[in-house]
């Protein structure tokens, strides 16, 4: 599964509740971790910043090793959405964990406005985790991946498959039709690719012998999928993204900018990379 997590902080509490997630994830699954600050480059003391950084990514090492995780402290200058990309292309990581500020909106994100960024832009998954996320440490009992069953689902699909497996959590597959927006016979379609979709999903889940549940939600997409994860107590959402192009694109539709902030639980989101 994800053998190399890479997480952003900056010491504020927000990256802190990031990072006790990624720790977690990253001793359940046997991964290493790499805790990257970024020295935003500005007028003022550098070198003073530098040690707060330092200090910071030494901060979430030393919690890992406690964890029982091999880890690495990482100290950049420059913009911080740049370096964490790059950095996780450099270390070979295969997820990114992020904070978010939550309910004050996407823009508000961990480092600035850098979460936003990353989810767009990032080639690995991203674990975007909000002050109000809830999680137990001990294991991943839940799985949820909320769907449409289009190209950019693939690879939000895969990872919900693996990390389900990995970790021996039950699989649940959600599609939600807005039943207020469409006619009759759009509904119709709708209903049936959802129906087509899921047992597909449902179907591989139990070729790995998990257990999965199929839900069909009617009603508005984003508040159907956090109704969902409330009702069902999901540790994990996952959710694909199509394009790096907006973040409009993500696969569930423009809802995922509520989604991902809004969320009780860590939210995973996948972009299917254009080959």
């Amino acid at each position: 599964m994800y053998h190399d997590v890479l997480i952003a902080t900056d010491g504020s509490g927000v990256a802190a509740n990031a990072a006790t997630v990624g720790i977690s994830l990253a001793r359940t699954l046997e991964a290493t971790v790499h805790a990257l600050s970024v020295v935003e480059e500005k007028r003022g003391d550098i070198a003073a910043r530098r040690e707060r950084r330092q200090s910071d990514a030494d901060s979430v090492v030393a919690d890992a090793i406690d964890a029982g995780c091999d880890a690495e402290p990482i100290v950049r200058n420059g913009r911080p959405a740049t370096e964490i990309l790059s950095c996780a292309d450099d270390v070979g990581a295969d997820l990114v964990v992020v904070g978010t500020h939550g309910r004050t909106g996407l823009q508000q994100a961990l480092l600035g406005s850098v979460a936003l960024e990353v989810i767009r832009e990032a080639h690995q998954p991203v674990l975007s985790v909000s002050p109000d996320a809830s999680w137990d440490g001990d294991r991943v009992d839940d799985v949820c991946l909320a769907t449409d069953g289009w190209t950019g689902s693939a690879a939000a699909t895969e990872n919900a498959l693996s990390l389900a497996d990995a970790v021996d959590a039950r699989l649940h597959v959600l599609y939600a039709v807005d039943m207020s927006s469409n006619t009759a016979e759009i509904q119709e379609a709708f209903e049936e690719h959802g129906e087509k979709t899921t047992t597909e999903i449902a179907d591989r889940a139990d070729e790995r012998g998990l257990e999965a549940t199929r839900t069909i939600a009617h009603g508005a997409a984003g508040e159907s999928i956090l109704e969902y994860t409330d009702r069902n107590a999901v540790d994990v959402l996952i959710m694909g993204t199509e394009s790096k192009s907006t973040l409009k694109r993500l696969v569930v539709g423009s809802v995922s900018q509520r989604v991902v902030p809004d969320a009780s639980v860590p939210v995973l989101t996948v972009r299917t990379l254009e080959s």
